[in-house]
C-alpha cells in the first residue's frame, strides 16, 4: 500500500504542489485550504472551487444553488444506481447560473448508507452532504476542474488506494495542517453553534485530526452554519 503524500510547509513545498498552485492560480499561502493531497493525489476543496468560480466569472456574475430533483430525476437515479425500494437515497440537484448563459451547469449529488459512512455518516447529515456534492460537481463543470472534489472520496471503496472501506483514511494519513486547525477554531467561534457543539470541536482538535478528517469537518461546519443563516433562527442544543 502506498503511503500518503506529505504536504510540506510553504517554504519546503514539493514541486508538484507548486505546479498545481500555479496551474490553478491558487496563492501558495492558501494551497492547504484549496487542495488536499491524499495518497499522492490532489483533491480540490469547496473553498478551492469557490475561488475558481470567482476567478472564472467574477463576483456577482454567477449563482450557485441546490434544488430538490424532480420525481422523474429521482426515479431515474435510483434505477441507475441499482437501489432496492427499501434502500434510502438522498439526491440534490446542483446548478450554477452564469450571467450571459441561457442554461445552467447541472450535476447531482447523492448520499446513501453505502457512499456516506466515513467521518460524516449517512445517519448524521445526508441532505447537507448531498447538497455539498451537488454544488461542488456543478462548480467543477462550470470551471472545467479536472481534480475530483474532496467530498467524493467517501464514495470509494478504497481498493488499493489507502482509503479504508468505510471511506476514511487509514493510519497513513497526514496530520491536519495549521491552517485547517485555525479555520476550524475560527468557525467554532460562531454564535450560531451551541456550547455543546463548540466543546465537541475543542475535543476533536485536542484528540487530533487527520488532514482528510479536518477537511470534512470544515465542510460539515460550513454546511451547518449556512443552513442556520438561511433559516435565521437560533440553534437548538445538540
Amino acid at each position: 500500500m502506498a503511503h500518503a503524500s506529505t504536504v510540506q510547509p510553504i517554504n519546503g513545498m514539493p514541486d508538484r504542489v507548486k505546479q498545481i498552485a500555479e496551474s490553478e492560480n491558487f496563492p501558495l499561502e492558501k494551497i492547504d485550504e484549496f487542495v488536499v493531497f491524499i495518497q499522492n493525489e490532489p483533491y480540490i476543496t469547496s473553498a478551492g472551487l469557490q475561488c475558481k468560480m470567482l476567478q472564472t466569472y467574477k463576483a456577482g456574475k454567477f449563482a450557485v444553488q441546490a434544488l430538490m430533483p424532480s420525481k422523474e430525476e429521482y426515479a431515474l437515479l435510483r434505477r441507475m444506481m441499482g437501489l432496492k425500494d427499501e434502500e434510502p437515497l438522498v439526491v440534490m440537484r446542483g446548478e450554477v447560473w452564469v450571467e450571459g448563459l441561457d442554461r445552467p451547469f447541472v450535476d447531482y449529488g447523492t448520499t446513501t448508507p453505502k457512499n456516506l459512512k466515513g467521518f460524516v455518516r449517512f445517519s448524521d447529515y445526508p441532505l447537507e452532504m448531498a447538497t455539498r456534492r451537488a454544488t461542488n460537481r456543478a462548480m467543477r463543470l462550470a470551471t472545467a476542474t479536472g481534480m475530483c472534489s474532496v467530498d467524493e472520496i467517501q464514495a470509494g471503496t478504497g481498493s488499493g488506494s489507502g482509503i479504508a472501506p468505510n471511506g476514511s483514511i487509514g493510519e497513513t494519513h497526514d496530520a491536519a495542517t495549521p491552517n485547517q486547525i485555525d479555520l476550524i477554531k475560527n468557525l467554532g467561534r460562531s454564535s450560531l453553534l451551541t456550547d455543546t457543539e463548540r466543546k465537541r470541536l475543542e475535543t476533536q482538535i485536542r484528540d487530533g485530526l487527520g488532514k482528510r478528517q479536518a477537511s470534512e469537518l470544515i465542510d460539515k461546519i460550513k454546511a451547518r452554519l449556512d443552513l442556520r443563516r438561511k433559516a435565521d433562527v437560533q440553534p437548538v442544543a445538540a
